[in-house]
């Protein structure tokens, strides 16, 4: 086993043989991932991510027979700093208290944490993981941190050396590395510790910070660090969660760099033991260049993004340069379902299925995955052109595509993608304002073309016409070529011209690129008050 996971190249691989190697490639060992999930808020496209990309590393692993166990872990003991667009204003009587102990906005649940665990839960069955739930409140109360928190309220000093060179010298004044639950108010961020008894554990603490709008009630009193009464700050307690837990690998965010760090620190300095494996990830950008946020509305969601495109295009975003800064907006779907049809179509032409990239994407059901050469944006153009998403319309242009089979055209992906393309032509092409105007040179040129599709022609002919008008024309063929594509769909540009006039025909070309021309003119009339030069 050792020697054919060594020959694999792909990054899953790679991320998969750091892990192995902790123990040797031990195949008796359950190697153990985490993946964190923060319930003040739904899971959103970024919680895919990062348990989908955990999943590509556990593939890898059980392709060769090794034993792998998945713990999401959800954050709830954490305080509600600020509440979630679109939920009721009632939740502001609740800011800083644990977000387990909130009622759920919804009413469906015991809890704010509960309802959003259980969407959690959803997505991951949804996905077919196989995972182990476990949450923070659950883990402090059993007492599985217990152990843990002693070593490190032991280890006081040294642990405040470690993270006093990231804080404020405010915030180490009043630093300490356990927030009490607040028995009289039941918050969280807002209690200060002012002593500690370690024989028992026990803590006295005053609930008097604030934080921005969350203020402390002022209750001054005493209770155990343990049983879930209170929890470690953050840094603290992701590497608490690494040593109980017995956490052999992690991904996280780029924002979270310098928290790994800290809790490395601790691993190594106070628990003893090596922090775990891990690979961060970049963050996704809004076709602005911001980095996606989901309290402020921007990027989009699973929901949203599987409304267009497919899972597996979906899992290939995610799959791709995990290191690397993309953007996430509905523009690069198309984009995305025509390099998952190109996939497919390699792996099965190609002869190394066993190390496919297209594994990973079909989360090992690639054999199943024969997706028909079609492309998404071609449907999107025919729609634009022909203005209109009418299914069988589509379906008969798109049987001229010669490498198309019956069974091809018949299939359950092909009729899926006509609808989903259908959708995005319906909510961002036939919508989208791109004001198109032609000048009297261009309006030429698009004659002198008509007149030539007015004769029958080879697909070779009509991409060499384009070149000979616009050579004759004196103008650039990339701007003769951009012209038609205006005419044509609306758009910069579009398919291989030639290839697109065959699809659908001379005489609707001719139609189509009238149209257009009476269009722009009708506009050109309406802006100059209906005169001419008469």
């Amino acid at each position: 086993m050792k020697t054919g996971i060594e020959k694999r190249k792909l990054w899953p691989f790679v991320e998969a043989k750091k892990v192995l190697k902790r123990y040797d490639y031990n195949t008796e060992h359950v190697y153990t991932f985490e993946s964190g999930f923060g319930p003040s808020g739904l899971p959103h496209i970024g919680t895919f991510g990062e348990v989908v990309r955990t999943e590509f590393i556990i593939n890898a692993l059980k392709e060769f027979g090794f034993k792998t166990k998945l713990i999401a872990f959800s954050d709830d003991l954490d305080g509600l700093r600020k509440v979630p667009e679109g939920m009721p204003a009632w939740l502001n009587e609740h800011l800083g208290k644990p977000v387990s102990s909130i009622p759920d906005p919804y009413e469906q649940t015991p809890s704010f944490s509960a309802y959003m665990n259980n969407k959690l839960k959803e997505m991951l069955e949804w996905m077919e993981i196989d995972y182990q739930f476990k949450s923070s409140k659950e883990t402090y109360e059993n007492g599985e941190f217990d152990e843990g928190i002693k070593i490190l309220l032991k280890s006081y000093k040294k642990l405040e050396e470690t993270i006093a060179p990231t804080l404020s010298k405010d915030t180490l004044r009043n630093w300490y590395p356990f927030f009490p639950v607040c028995e009289k108010c039941g918050k969280v961020l807002t209690t200060v510790v002012k002593d500690v008894n370690l024989d028992d554990f026990t803590v006295e603490y005053e609930c008097k910070k604030s934080h921005g709008l969350i203020h402390g009630c002022g209750h001054v009193g005493s209770q155990t660090a343990l049983k879930g009464h209170g929890k470690m700050t953050w840094r603290v307690d992701w590497p608490l969660r690494w040593h109980a837990l017995g956490v052999d690998y992690e991904l996280y965010g780029k924002d979270l760099i310098d928290s790994f760090v800290i809790g490395k620190k601790i691993m190594n300095r106070i628990f003893h033991i090596k922090e775990p494996e891990s690979m961060f990830y970049e963050m996704f950008l809004d076709e602005d260049g911001t980095k996606i946020s989901k309290s402020v509305g921007r990027g989009l969601t699973v929901e949203e993004w599987l409304k267009y495109g497919t899972i597996e295009s979906l899992n290939l975003l995610m799959y791709r340069r995990p290191r690397k800064a993309k953007e996430l907006s509905f523009k690069i779907i198309p984009t995305y379902v025509d390099d998952l049809v190109l996939m497919s179509r390699d792996y099965h032409n190609g002869s190394h299925k066993e190390g496919h990239e297209f594994n990973f994407i079909t989360n090992y059901h690639a054999e199943g995955k024969i997706f028909p050469h079609i492309s998404y944006m071609l449907i999107c153009n025919l729609m634009a052109a022909l203005k209109s998403d009418d299914r069988d319309m589509i379906k008969n242009y798109l049987t001229k595509q010669v490498d198309l089979t019956e069974k091809d055209l018949s299939s359950s992906f092909f009729n899926e993608l006509i609808d989903k393309a259908g959708r995005y032509y319906h909510d961002f092409v036939s919508t989208r304002k791109h004001e198109i105007i032609f000048s009297d040179e261009e309006i030429s040129c698009l004659e002198q073309f008509i007149e030539f599709l007015n004769t029958n022609v080879s697909a070779e002919e009509i991409q060499t016409a384009v070149y000979e008008i616009a050579r004759k024309s004196n103008i650039k063929p990339q701007s003769f070529f951009k012209t038609i594509y205006h005419a044509l769909i609306g758009q910069d540009r579009g398919p291989r011209l030639s290839s697109f006039i065959i699809m659908i025909g001379q005489d609707k070309t001719i139609e189509i690129m009238r149209d257009s021309i009476s269009s722009v003119s009708e506009k050109s009339k309406e802006a100059t008050g209906g005169l001419s030069d008469k």
